[in-house]
């Protein structure tokens, strides 16, 4: 087997994972990954993804050589999704060489996400600017802000656990509605329902939902069908996070 044909499609099978672990859609991952082959004069290559999973075969001297990328996780980062891609559309055009594409693929995988601080003041700011959206005057935004602050602490705690979706947005989303009626019930705020929607907004999973609609359009009908489970699994979560807490200041406080 020819080992330059080995590097172009392990080169390629990992140009399309990053993508798609950097929230890209699966047919940009299935392009990017055919549009890379045919620059590198491989052609009639079949290439099947899904959200947990990359098969590509091509021909290698007329026998299948096939290589399969696990996708365990994806998350939304746009700064890297936007670099994978530019890399793609570079190699492309110029072909560089195997190598120096591997190498820059491992650099950009390598970069820094954005520092706890930016993150955490991004969480709170949502939550603010929601919360003002939906009609919550100063003090609910003021607490929404801290609503916010206190998702992304979960949310970092749980992941160090390893904790899994359901459970991470079910106790941040509890956490927030704890949150919002103490603080009105201590007169700092005075709609707890509406610092709740406006904190809750930085756990809804909107560029997902988007997604979900652009694969079923463009055919992807599996992984529309995949991807609306996982949402409808973090909404579920997020209403039971709400809804326990509730009820637990019903049933121990006597009302909200």
């Amino acid at each position: 087997m020819s080992a330059t044909k080995e590097r172009v499609l392990k080169a390629a099978c990992k140009l399309g994972r990053n993508i798609l672990e950097n929230g890209g859609e699966i047919y940009r991952v299935e392009e990017t990954i055919n549009f890379f082959l045919e620059a590198y004069g491989i052609s009639d290559a079949q290439i099947f993804a899904i959200p947990a999973t990359i098969i590509v075969t091509i021909d290698e001297d007329e026998k299948p050589l096939t290589q399969v990328e696990r996708v365990k996780g994806s998350s939304l980062n746009l700064d890297k999704l936007s670099k994978f891609n530019d890399l793609s559309r570079r190699a492309c055009q110029n072909t560089p060489s195997i190598e120096s594409v591997l190498e820059e693929i491992e650099q950009i995988r390598s970069e820094k996400p954005y520092s706890f601080f930016t993150s955490l003041m991004a969480y709170g700011l949502t939550a603010f600017f929601f919360c003002l959206f939906w009609k919550g005057d100063l003090r609910d935004s003021l607490v929404a802000f801290v609503c916010g602050l206190s998702t992304k602490y979960c949310l970092e705690f749980m992941s160090k656990g390893k904790t899994n979706i359901f459970f991470s947005n079910a106790v941040s989303s509890a956490v927030i509605a704890y949150i919002a009626i103490i603080c009105v019930n201590l007169g700092l705020a005075h709609h707890y329902d509406k610092i709740i929607i406006g904190a809750i907004m930085s756990l809804v999973p909107g560029v997902a939902i988007t997604n979900i609609m652009r694969d079923i359009i463009a055919g992807d009908v599996i992984t529309g069908t995949t991807k609306l489970a996982e949402v409808l699994l973090i909404a579920l979560a997020i209403a039971v996070g709400i809804a326990l807490a509730m009820s637990s200041v019903i049933f121990f406080g006597g009302g909200l």
